[in-house]
């Protein structure tokens, strides 16, 4: 399994004070609010409850937020590499799905669980850690954005040794966050980068909008295969 260096004393101001970068890796992607109400959310209210994107595109927003690729898009092919990408970008945007939806949830728990460990670890721990995201969620000075989609991804691919061994796959996606300002509707732009060393079993987000490459590197030194072409 690979590691990953990270500078504990990168610092940024998000909240009234100061916390590391650490702590907010991604906060800035989800804010409170609530997901846009469609014609189609209040239609079928038996498959959103089962499966908000059963009648949707890859890539169209949903309820739940931006519907992934189905798994019936693997059949047919015969690369092994090809059916695990397919499987790993949805993967990675269920994750996207779950991690914005807990942050408008205001569900420090969950938004957790898509935080890497040496994160947590360099912020006291996952039970500090919690609490730090629950003093942002309840910042008033915390943006507010009524609608976030998290996707849909523009890249997923396998990081491999020099022996062609698989070691991770990693995604890069949009986030598109829509506020209202002077009676007009903004839309804000960010980006992340997804991570999972154990094919999808675990995965894990950061920011990375407006991060110097270098940067990057020392939080999560393998994204680098998406960021390039």
């Amino acid at each position: 399994m690979m590691t990953n260096r990270f500078l504990k004393s990168n610092r940024t101001s998000i909240v009234k004070g100061k916390l590391p970068l650490a702590a907010i890796c991604c906060l800035w992607v989800f804010v409170s609010g609530c997901n846009s109400t469609t014609d189609t959310e209040s239609s079928d209210s038996a498959v959103v409850a089962t499966n908000p994107y059963e009648k949707a595109k890859p890539g169209e927003e949903t309820v739940a937020g931006i519907a992934p690729p189905k798994i019936s898009d693997t059949l047919g092919l015969t690369d092994p590499m090809a059916k695990d990408s397919i499987k790993m970008h949805i993967a990675f945007q269920l994750a996207a799905n779950e991690l914005s939806n807990a942050y408008i949830n205001k569900d420090a728990k969950i938004y957790a669980k898509y935080s890497l460990p040496a994160i947590i670890k360099a912020n006291g721990g996952i039970a500090m850690y919690e609490n730090k995201l629950n003093l942002v969620f309840k910042d008033p000075a915390t943006p507010s954005y009524f609608k976030v989609l998290s996707g849909p991804l523009q890249r997923t691919k396998a990081k491999l040794d020099d022996q062609g061994y698989l070691q991770g796959w990693y995604c890069l996606l949009p986030v598109r966050m829509f506020r209202t300002e002077a009676g007009k509707t903004l839309q804000d732009v960010k980006w992340m980068g997804g991570q999972s060393l154990d094919e999808g079993k675990t995965i894990y987000f950061i920011d990375i909008t407006n991060l110097p490459p270098e940067k990057i590197a020392q939080i999560m030194p393998d994204l680098q295969v998406v960021l390039v072409k």
